[in-house]
């Protein structure tokens, strides 16, 4: 079945144009000129109108003003907007008040590190130097050869003068690796034989106790003791904890003494 296309109609076996102007379909006194089939109409809009059929206002500085219409469809749609934002909120909350969190009591976590631990982080394992322990101080001593030592040789002590009477220090070659303990003996026995190192000799009287202070006699203590004769038969009724006290102050105790 054939059809017209639109702003047309059929008659007598043929499609004709259809005068839409006979409606009026243009707004705000616009004027209606009939057109050919693909545009079916037209319309002049006044002063201040604009649009196909002049259904929008112009404001005095060239705006289109929107009719009342839209402007309503507008206002629907954010109040609808605004709607589904509540709802979404709503249910957010709502879901979160079932889900219970645990306390901080409960909440055990892997990366949880005390830092209060005192003198905890000082040590440095992996960067060790010992080279702070090799400056020289002194003079290197006349009778080493430094050849023969395995480690740097250092001056003679802890002080400022040669130590008289210590043995050369006689060095045993290693090849490729240095020999740390004999390096810490060596420096120990430097140490213990430089008689300017200190701590240097003081004279401190530890006999005379008491001096100075305002404590008394301690012979005063034995003024309240009594030769009286005690019974500590009772001693025997106290049970099996109390025997060995029951013992000490026994009838056997004047025996012995």
């Amino acid at each position: 079945m054939c059809r017209c296309p639109g702003g047309s109609a059929r008659a007598g076996g043929t499609c004709v144009n259809v005068n839409e102007c006979v409606q009026n379909p243009c707004l705000n006194g616009g004027t209606c000129l009939d057109r050919e089939p693909a545009r079916r109409y037209d319309c002049i809009c006044p002063f201040a109108y604009t649009g196909h059929d002049c259904e929008l206002e112009l404001l005095a500085s060239g705006i289109i003003m929107p009719s009342r219409d839209f402007i309503i469809a507008i206002i629907v749609c954010l109040f609808l907007l605004l709607v589904l934002v509540l709802v979404f909120v709503v249910y957010n909350r709502r879901r979160e008040a079932h889900i219970k969190y645990p306390g901080p009591d409960d909440d055990v976590r892997e990366n949880i590190i005390n830092y209060d631990d005192e003198g905890g982080g000082e040590d440095d394992m992996t960067a060790f130097d010992i080279t702070p322990l090799q400056i020289p101080i002194g003079g290197p001593l006349p009778d080493h050869v430094p050849s023969k030592l395995p480690y740097p040789l250092m001056g003679v002590g802890l002080g400022v003068g040669p130590m008289v009477g210590v043995p050369p220090a006689v060095g045993v070659p290693l090849p490729g690796e240095t020999n740390v303990g004999m390096f810490i003996e060596e420096h120990k026995r430097r140490a213990d034989s430089d008689p300017n190192a200190p701590p240097f000799d003081d004279l401190r009287n530890y006999a005379y106790e008491g001096g100075g202070s305002t404590a008394g006699s301690l012979s005063s203590l034995a003024s309240g003791t009594d030769d009286e004769v005690h019974e500590y038969d009772y001693l025997g009724a106290w049970g099996p904890r109390f025997d060995k006290l029951a013992d000490l102050y026994g009838p056997d105790l004047d025996e012995q003494l």
